[in-house]
């Protein structure tokens, strides 16, 4: 797993290893630092970055990375 700061929000990217296939599967889950409670709130949970696995775990990262960052521009405007 690997942790980004971009903004005021924490993308956790996330791959897993699917059983007998070599291939990996990409996640990410957000956080949203929240000024009035000085805390980071989760805002997107667990979310399947893509329907297709990956060759390489680098891969499959930066998937997790691409969606995280879609999701992040959706949720700023």
């Amino acid at each position: 797993m690997a942790i980004e700061t971009v903004g005021k929000f924490q993308l956790h990217l996330i791959a897993y290893e699917l059983p007998g296939s070599g291939k990996w599967d990409p996640f990410v889950t957000i956080h949203k630092f929240e000024d009035e409670i000085q805390d980071f709130i989760c805002i997107v949970e667990k979310y399947h970055a893509s329907d297709q696995a990956f060759e390489t775990y680098d891969e499959a990262i930066a998937e997790a990375r691409r969606a995280g960052n879609a999701l992040i521009g959706a949720a700023e405007s």
